[in-house]
């Protein structure tokens, strides 16, 4: 229960972020930017969604592993996750008539800024695990104590 309460303040901030930016560069972009201009911003930021959905799923399912799982989870999941996005850029690219330059920089943009969110959910994640982990040490110190 308690992760399904900690899991939609991630999902707001995105949405939070997503609609933020969607506010300050509707303006500029319907002005000054082409159709498919915009058609790549908006696949750029669908493909940084995904992997930012996909991120903070495996990095979730990383607490509470031993620590080796947890890195292979956290880190190997980052090298894949980073792998994918380029393979997805690169079939945008090549097989679509989006322009390259506005989806690379869409991909960069959201990209940058949906793991700066992840990674602010994740300290906030690890520092609620460290204080609920502290707290039953010390009870389990103090019951030896007074075992003794």
């Amino acid at each position: 229960m308690e992760s399904s309460s900690k899991q939609p303040g991630f999902f707001k901030f995105i949405v939070l972020s997503s609609l933020i930016v969607i506010i300050l560069g509707s303006y500029p972009v319907w002005k000054y930017f082409t159709v498919n201009q915009i058609n790549s911003f908006v696949f750029g930021y669908i493909v940084s969604l995904m992997n930012a959905i996909i991120g903070y799923k495996l990095n979730t399912m990383a607490f509470g592993k031993p620590t080796k799982t947890f890195m292979m989870l956290v880190f190997g999941g980052m090298g894949i996750r980073l792998i994918l996005v380029m393979l997805f850029l690169v079939i945008l690219i090549q097989f679509t008539t989006l322009d390259s330059l506005s989806l690379v920089g869409s991909v960069f943009f959201f990209y940058t800024l949906f793991i700066s969110i992840e990674i602010y959910f994740l300290h906030k994640k690890q520092m609620q695990v460290k204080k609920h982990n502290l707290d039953p040490a010390l009870s389990d110190q103090q019951n030896k104590t007074t075992l003794k």
